[in-house]
């Protein structure tokens, strides 16, 4: 007489169908889509989020740099007229220097009318480590159309001064501020700078970190 209970070779005809369940759902998941469905719209979906960082950063950037401005002379203002001390060697006409040896500063101005018809006006410290980054970029610049100033604010001597000049690089011409010539421009941070006419008009005017590319576009519009 036939046992009532299933023997184990039989098991699978009474398993609960329940139990099946796990099993096709596990078999759904481990269906990969293909790659012709999710490629482009993964791909889409990656460059919209790098829009979008980069958009935010912009933003943020934009924000820093206006925040950090918003002490200094307004774009539309005149620049002050400035006769300063040059830092010898570092000035494209600096054959006075040469021919006086003992005379280590001339004279420098800053006048308008100018005759180049920008002038980018680059405040500095020789303790500023922005500073130190940023600057020799300027080397980039000048041209005969840009005439590129570098003022030292800040420094207790003219060899520290010269010393941070040549580490960096620079062969620009610098002129030597002082408390002054800080109080005209309003600069309170480091570096700070100033893109103007060949009237004086003030075009652009920030502060912070610089790139060549950005300065150059800053004196272009």
């Amino acid at each position: 007489m036939p046992s009532a209970s299933p023997t184990k070779d039989a098991y699978w005809y009474v398993m609960p169908v329940w139990h099946l369940i796990p099993i096709c759902n596990n078999m759904s998941s481990n269906d990969s889509p293909k790659p012709s469905e999710s490629s482009p719209r993964s791909a889409r979906s990656k460059w919209l989020r790098r829009a979008a960082e980069l958009l935010l950063f912009v933003l943020l950037f934009s924000a820093l740099s206006h925040w950090l401005s918003r002490h200094m002379l307004h774009a539309g203002s005149y620049a002050p007229s400035l006769q300063l001390p040059i830092l010898q060697g570092n000035q494209p006409d600096a054959a006075n220097s040469s021919q006086n040896p003992g005379n280590h500063l001339t004279s420098g101005d800053l006048n308008w009318p100018a005759a180049h018809p920008r002038t980018l006006v680059y405040f500095f410290a020789p303790w500023c480590s922005i500073c130190r980054v940023s600057m020799p970029g300027l080397n980039l610049l000048g041209s005969e159309d840009l005439r590129v100033v570098a003022v030292a604010l800040d420094w207790e001597t003219r060899q520290e001064v010269e010393t941070f000049i040549h580490s960096i690089g620079f062969t620009g011409e610098v002129l030597l501020g002082n408390k002054s010539t800080a109080e005209q421009y309003q600069v309170q941070g480091y570096p700070s700078y100033y893109v103007m006419d060949n009237n004086g008009e003030i075009l652009h005017q920030d502060r912070g970190l610089s790139t060549p590319p950005g300065l150059w576009l800053r004196t272009q519009l």
